[in-house]
C-alpha cells in the first residue's frame, strides 16, 4: 500500500467431531478447534489461551497446569507456575532457577490432554503452535504420549525466545525422543508441557497461548489472485476493489479464514483507492515490520493472512491511523446476518472499565459514556459535578457464539474494587460507583447469582444492579483513551475471584 500525501491525504480445526470443548474451560477436556464449512478440514486446536472462560468452580475454570521440577529425581532445580495478566494479555508465568547438579537440570510447566482416560489425535495436525515471551533463554515443549509412560520419557523440541512476543510454530517432525526408542505418535498424547531445561538458567517465561495447528491449506481456497495477495503478500491496483467505496453497517471478515477484522463504523473515505479504516476488533490485526523495512504490515491474527498496511500522522480521521486494506483480503458480512448483544457496565474511571472489557475474546466493540442519570445528553463537565446522577459506564457488544453474559460479568468484577461504595481508588463520586446496568431479566438474574456468590465468598459488594436505561456516549476524546494513549489503568487490575 502506498502512504497518502499532500493534497490527496487530505481527500482522503477443527476435527470433523461436532462437539470439540475449551481445554482452558475446565480440566480433563479437549482442545477446542475452529469449524469450517467442510467439516473434513482442520485449521486449529486450542490448548489453552487461559481465559478460563468455564462459567463453574475455580478448579473448573483453570486447565490443570502443574510445576515439575527435577526434584522428585533428586535434582535441585526449584521454579513457580502463576496465572494473571501481563502486557494486557492473560498467561501462565513460569520462573525459577534450573540447576544441573545432582543430575538434575528442568522445571516445567505440564498439562494433561487426558479426557476420560482417553488420549488426545492429533494426527491430523501440523504440529504445536506458542504465543511467548522469553527472557531470551531457549525453552522446549515437551510432549508425552501412550510410549512415554516415564516422567523423564518425553519428546522434546527446542525454541528461542528473544524477550519480544513471538508466534512459534513448531512442527511434529521437530520433536526428538529422550530416552525413547518409538518415533512420535501424534495420535495418541497424553501431555504438553513448557520446560526450561538441559542447562543452568534463570528461567522466566510469559505463555499467552499454545494450540495444535494445521496445515495452511485448511482454509479456505483461494483463487491465484487472492494467494497472490493474501499469501504472497502482493497488492491489488488502487480503485479497483469492491469494498473502496463501501459504506454499508456490517462488519469486514477475513477472505482467508472467516476471522472479524473490523466494523463498518470505523470505515472512512480516505481517496487512496483502497478500503480504509482508522480502528480494528481488539486483538484481531497483527502489526509487524514490513519486507521494505519503511512501513508496517498488517494481517490477521488469526491466519497470518496479509491485509495491507497501516499508516499514523496523515490527520484524516480525528483518531489519526489509517488501516490500507486490499478489498480481496476482505470479505462482509451486512450488520442485518449479525447476532450480537449488549451488556452495561460501570466500575469507576470508564477508562479503565473499557479497557479491560475491550479485550475480552468475543467482544466486537465497546462505547464509554454515562447513563443512570437524570440529565439528558450530559457532559463530561456535568457528569463531574456529582449532581447529574450519571455513572461513568461501558456499552459492550458482544457475540453471544463466542462469550457469555456470565463472562463479562465475571470479569467486570475481577477488574475494580467492588468493595468500595461511590468511588473506586482515588476518584470519588457517585459518578464512580460499582454498578451493572441490566437490560433483560436474564442479565439481572445472572448480575445477583454472581454478587450472591461474592458474598458466600466473604466480600462485602457495594455493586448496584439496577435496569438499564438510555445510555449517552461521551466525548469522543474518551473514547479508547488507554490505546490510544499506550497507558494501562491506574485502579483497574484483574485479579482471580471466581
Amino acid at each position: 500500500m502506498k502512504r497518502i500525501k499532500g493534497r490527496t491525504a487530505k481527500l482522503a480445526l477443527l476435527f470433523s467431531l461436532a462437539v470439540v470443548v475449551v481445554l482452558t474451560g475446565a480440566a480433563k477436556q479437549e482442545p477446542k478447534g475452529t469449524a469450517e464449512a467442510d467439516k473434513t478440514t482442520l485449521k486449529t486446536a486450542l490448548i489453552d489461551d487461559f481465559s478460563y472462560a468455564d462459567a463453574g468452580s475455580e478448579k473448573k475454570q483453570r486447565a490443570k497446569w502443574q510445576l515439575i521440577n527435577d526434584r522428585a529425581l533428586g535434582g535441585a532445580s526449584k521454579g513457580r507456575i502463576e496465572f494473571g495478566e501481563y502486557d494486557g494479555r492473560k498467561c501462565l508465568h513460569m520462573a525459577g532457577s534450573v540447576s544441573a547438579r545432582n543430575k538434575g537440570g528442568f522445571i516445567q510447566a505440564r498439562l494433561s490432554l487426558l479426557s476420560k482416560r482417553k488420549t488426545f489425535d492429533a494426527g491430523k495436525f501440523k504440529g504445536i503452535k506458542l504465543l511467548v515471551k522469553g527472557n531470551g533463554e531457549s525453552y522446549a515443549v515437551n510432549l508425552q504420549t501412550n510410549d512415554a509412560r516415564l516422567r523423564w520419557q518425553h519428546y522434546k523440541a527446542v525454541f528461542p525466545t528473544s524477550g519480544k512476543w513471538q508466534e512459534i510454530m513448531i512442527p511434529f517432525a521437530k520433536f526428538k525422543s529422550t530416552s525413547l526408542r518409538k518415533p512420535l505418535d501424534t495420535t495418541s498424547i497424553r501431555g504438553v508441557a513448557i520446560a526450561a531445561s538441559g542447562k543452568k538458567l534463570d528461567a522466566d517465561i510469559f505463555l499467552d497461548e499454545i494450540a495444535f495447528y494445521g496445515d495452511k491449506d485448511m482454509y479456505k481456497k483461494l483463487t491465484p489472485e487472492e494467494e497472490r495477495i493474501i499469501i504472497n503478500k502482493g497488492t491489488e491496483k488502487p480503485f479497483t476493489g469492491k469494498y473502496d467505496k463501501h459504506f454499508e453497517k456490517g462488519v469486514y471478515t477475513c477472505k482467508r479464514c472467516g476471522a472479524k477484522l473490523y466494523e463498518s463504523s470505523s470505515k472512512f473515505n480516505s481517496g487512496c483507492g483502497w478500503p480504509a479504516f482508522d480502528d480494528e476488533i481488539p486483538g484481531a490485526v497483527k502489526r509487524l515490520p514490513d519486507r521494505d523495512g519503511i512501513r508496517t504490515e498488517i494481517i490477521c491474527a488469526n491466519c497470518g493472512g496479509h491485509l495491507g498496511h497501516v499508516f499514523t500522522g496523515e490527520r484524516l480521521t480525528d483518531k489519526n491511523i489509517r488501516h490500507c486494506v486490499n478489498s480481496i483480503s476482505i470479505d462482509f458480512v451486512p450488520a442485518g446476518e449479525i447476532k450480537t448483544e449488549r451488556a452495561i457496565f460501570a466500575s469507576g474511571c470508564f477508562w479503565g472499565t473499557e479497557y479491560h472489557l475491550k479485550r475480552a475474546p468475543g467482544v466486537i466493540s465497546t462505547t464509554v459514556g454515562y447513563t443512570g442519570g437524570s440529565v439528558p445528553n450530559p457532559t463530561y463537565k456535568q457528569v463531574c459535578t456529582d449532581k447529574t446522577g450519571h455513572a461513568e459506564a461501558v456499552d459492550v457488544t458482544y457475540d453471544p457464539a463466542k462469550t457469555s453474559y456470565e463472562k463479562l460479568a465475571r470479569l467486570f468484577f475481577e477488574t475494580h474494587d467492588f468493595t468500595q461504595l461511590n468511588r473506586q481508588g482515588p476518584d470519588i463520586g457517585k459518578q464512580y460507583r460499582s454498578a451493572i446496568f441490566y437490560l433483560n431479566e436474564e442479565q439481572k438474574k445472572a448480575a445477583q447469582s454472581l454478587i450472591k456468590t461474592l458474598k458466600e465468598k466473604g466480600f462485602n459488594v457495594k455493586t448496584e444492579v439496577t435496569e438499564g436505561t438510555k445510555f449517552w456516549p461521551a466525548e469522543l476524546y474518551h473514547q479508547d483513551y488507554y490505546q490510544k494513549n499506550g497507558k494501562t489503568p491506574y485502579c483497574h487490575v484483574y485479579r482471580k475471584i471466581f
